[in-house]
């Protein structure tokens, strides 16, 4: 069953006074349940392809179906609903708030849901249990290592049961070994049934994913 389709995308923007073609004519579909990478160089405009994915941006042109909805036309409230809903994200430089406990950034996303905050709060603990951080609850980022920063950003973006869980690079602040660790954690939460997306360029991350989407100068290799 597909989650994400896109159909004929185009992104244009102005750079000083030329206009840029960053996606020329982009079409692909994800499966609910995938782990997919997606390669590029700086430029290729995978970048751009992550940002419309992740309802952050959309498309000159060209549609795109997400869970069942046409989010290429919607609003900046409609993406943000859709994002807080259906998105969870994971980024290289973690974006976690230095002055909050682990478990207070873990809870960021749920500001805007309606819910008991303790129950919020037992199904954060269960995010960290899943991450291995249930111990670390009351600690700051700051005392924590580099990837159990990293699992504090994977349990957030789990914390609204997501469809999609978009990561960005999401090893690049990390040694190899500690890379490893956090894809074997995003290889079991896809086995569990999330559908992943790995935005990388580094072919030994992308080997964790059941595909690899390789673009180019705004267009899919093969594709």
């Amino acid at each position: 069953m597909k989650l994400i389709e896109l159909r004929h995308l185009r992104k244009q923007f102005i750079a000083g006074d030329v206009m840029v073609d960053a996606l020329k004519d982009v079409s692909l579909t994800v499966e609910r349940g995938a782990f997919t990478a997606i390669m590029g160089a700086s430029g290729s405009g995978k970048t751009t392809l992550m940002n419309i994915i992740g309802c952050l941006d959309t498309p000159t042109s060209g549609t795109y179906i997400l869970n069942g909805m046409d989010v290429s036309t919607m609003d900046d409230d409609q993406l943000s609903a859709v994002r807080n809903k259906t998105i969870g994200f994971v980024f290289q430089n973690f974006f976690l708030l230095h002055y909050a406990t682990v478990l207070e950034n873990v809870l960021l996303p749920t500001l805007y849901v309606d819910t008991l905050r303790h129950d919020l709060k037992d199904k954060a603990m269960e995010m960290l249990q899943i991450v291995g951080l249930k111990d670390r609850a009351l600690f700051k980022p700051r005392q924590l290592s580099g990837g159990q920063q990293q699992r504090t950003a994977i349990a957030r973006a789990l914390i609204n049961d997501p469809d999609l869980i978009i990561c960005d690079e999401p090893t690049g602040q990390l040694d190899s070994n500690t890379a490893s660790e956090i894809m074997k954690i995003l290889t079991k939460l896809n086995e569990k049934g999330k559908t992943i997306i790995v935005v990388t360029h580094d072919a030994n991350i992308a080997a964790y994913a059941g595909s690899t989407i390789v673009i180019k100068d705004g267009l899919i290799e093969g594709g």
